[in-house]
């Protein structure tokens, strides 16, 4: 892999790494919630999140080495459509005004622990991604997770919870790189037949 191909594919990783972090959800409503107040907790939050990213990334990768190529591809089309599936729910969502619960680092970890959304989409999209991209599609999604859960809490200091405008094209934008994805896997997926 060339160096032109390898920014291509780092950038394209980070973009998915980002589309996953950045929707409207339980995780990024605590973080808004606690950044209020603590911009390194906002952080810690996000970090206990993509440690349970992580955790998931590690196990799928076990787990795929135990299925036998062939099997493999049902995730692609499975995945695809989750994913697809996710940028419509992203779309849809809002973030919650009504978080009081104050959080940490094991408030993220035991609520992306615990996802149910997260965990099906290792499963399906997270195992495609790992069969078609490997271990080094770590990087590129790890880095997308990381500079959102660093600048996030520091946007929220700076516009605050309330910005409709940034909430609405942090939803296009995510949900874009989804269905992109999405339909790559799915492609994919019929390319093969």
């Amino acid at each position: 892999m060339g160096i032109l191909s390898f920014l291509a594919f780092y950038v394209s990783m980070v973009a998915l790494g980002l589309s996953m972090a950045a929707p409207p959800g339980p995780v990024n409503a605590m973080i808004a919630a606690v950044s209020v107040e603590s911009k390194l907790r906002g952080t810690a939050v996000g970090a206990g999140a993509m440690t349970a990213d992580i955790i998931f990334f590690i196990a799928v990768s076990l787990i795929r080495t135990l299925i036998p190529s062939e099997f493999v591809l049902p995730f692609y089309v499975i995945g695809g459509t989750y994913t697809v599936f996710l940028g419509f729910l992203v779309l849809r969502s809002r973030i919650s005004k009504k978080i009081r619960v104050q959080g940490g680092y094991l408030v993220g970890l035991t609520m992306g622990i615990t996802n149910p959304y997260q965990i099906a989409w290792w499963i399906s999209f997270g195992m495609a991604m790992l069969d078609k991209f490997g271990l080094q599609s770590g990087l590129g999604f790890f880095s997308g997770i990381l500079i959102w859960i660093i600048t996030y809490p520091y946007i929220i200091e700076k516009v605050g919870k309330k910005s409709v405008k940034l909430e609405k094209l942090i939803r296009i934008a995510s949900a874009a790189v989804l269905f992109v994805l999405g339909t790559y896997m799915i492609a994919l997926f019929i390319l093969s037949l």
